[in-house]
């Protein structure tokens, strides 16, 4: 099973329509693959357009519903497993932007009942709450981290999240290549050379996809895309350029990058 987080302001069934959003190819590579995909949806916000969202680590956004987002997705996964029979060995999250990091803070808080997570535009928090969003998870957890160069919303180098009014009430984060080496660090992978591979199938978006594997018994993948901004990847749903979100990256499907991680980590 995996479950597919959606960013803020997005909901669960708009991100699963299929052709509407990148993430909803999950749906499709779930069919093929023969996998269980579930979509939640995160609460309504406190500020004025009222989006709905996720409550993830951050302790400095002022704008979030304040639910116990770790507690639903944990009891809506112990619900799914039991109807469908399965394992934690076989529990998956990933998310892109607000969705990501709240894949992130449900991997500190509740490590015991996922395989592995993936992210996608979405980075560790500045100022983490406390407890398991600042001590980190209770063991090591195979990741795919995923970040677009030119990213504005989740910016690359850290820093105000969506900051589009300019009041930084969304929470600040630290920098991509920094959420990547927290992780290192906690899957004891720092100072590992890692393996790079590039692919650069599209000449029309905003430069190659570049993917680092740290490997080890327990893998952080790593994802650069060059000139990318916030859009998830992909290259059956296109989403045009702007310039609130950039530049969308077309040489990788999102959806197929993380199942093909999470796949190589099923039991046998």
């Amino acid at each position: 099973m995996v479950l597919v987080l959606h960013g803020g302001g997005g909901e669960g069934l708009n991100v699963a329509n299929t052709g509407q959003h990148p993430l909803s190819v999950f749906r499709s590579v779930a069919d093929r693959e023969g996998f269980v995909v579930v979509y939640p949806g995160g609460l309504p916000a406190k500020d004025i357009d009222g989006n709905p969202g996720w409550v993830d680590c951050r302790a400095d956004n002022t704008v979030s519903s304040g639910a116990d987002d770790v507690g639903f997705l944990a009891a809506l996964i112990e619900r799914v497993s039991t109807e469908y029979g399965l394992t934690t060995s076989r529990m998956f999250m990933a998310g892109g932007s607000n969705g990501a990091q709240m894949t992130h803070a449900f991997a500190f808080n509740r490590a015991d009942l996922v395989a592995a997570v993936a992210t996608g535009a979405g980075s560790l928090p500045q100022t983490p709450l406390p407890g398991g969003c600042t001590t980190g998870p209770s063991r090591p957890l195979p990741i795919l981290i995923l970040h677009g160069s030119a990213d504005i919303q989740m910016p690359w180098g850290g820093g105000c999240v969506a900051n589009l009014g300019g009041a930084c009430n969304r929470g600040r984060v630290i920098s991509a290549e920094a959420t990547r080496d927290r992780w290192l660090q906690i899957n004891g992978l720092t100072g590992g050379t890692p393996t790079r591979s590039v692919v650069d199938g599209n000449a029309n978006d905003g430069g190659p996809a570049n993917r680092f594997d740290y490997a080890g018994a327990v893998p952080v993948q790593w994802w650069r895309l060059d000139g990318a901004g916030h859009t998830a990847p992909s290259q059956t749903v296109l989403v045009s350029p702007n310039p609130a979100t950039g530049i969308q990256n077309r040489d990788i499907e999102f959806a197929e990058a993380v199942w093909a991680f999470f796949k190589a980590r099923l039991p046998d």
